[in-house]
């Protein structure tokens, strides 16, 4: 019984850790994001976008070992359900930046904001998709 005792001992600290690095993980990929706003030479940009693409991918990777650890499957939170509510996040997203938009005076912003409406608009489009997936798999099954 011990040993059952230690492996779960054993698991929390280590789900513990992965919880801290995670969050480690999401704080300097905010710091790199307002960093690059600054950086104009573009070898430098180049870095910090590479920082913080690799920030994202150790974030999936945590998460995906979190998962793991707690028994949980990573497709669980791919239901219907989920992914309105994540389409309704993007779409509230959308609708900040366009008043953004309609509020700034300043034509360089207004555009840099539009190019995000337009991913946002983008992600919507995604989302909808990967819901029609999961509905047509769980017919299937």
């Amino acid at each position: 019984m011990k040993t059952s005792r230690d492996d779960l001992e054993k698991q929390q600290k280590l789900y513990d850790l992965l919880k801290k690095q995670h969050e480690a993980e999401k704080h300097e990929i905010l710091h790199y994001s307002s960093l690059l706003k600054d950086i104009e030479n573009n070898l430098i940009r180049n870095y910090f976008n590479t920082l913080l693409n690799d920030g994202i991918k150790h974030i999936q990777y945590i998460t995906q070992a979190m998962a793991k650890i707690e028994g949980s499957s990573g497709s669980a939170h791919l239901t219907k359900e989920g992914i309105d509510e994540s389409i309704e996040e993007e779409l509230r997203s959308k609708n900040i930046l366009s008043e953004c938009i309609n509020l700034s005076d300043d034509i360089e912003i207004k555009e840099l904001i539009k190019s995000v409406v337009v991913d946002e608009e983008h992600h919507i489009q995604i989302l909808k998709h990967i819901r029609q997936l999961i509905e047509s798999y769980s017919e299937k099954n």
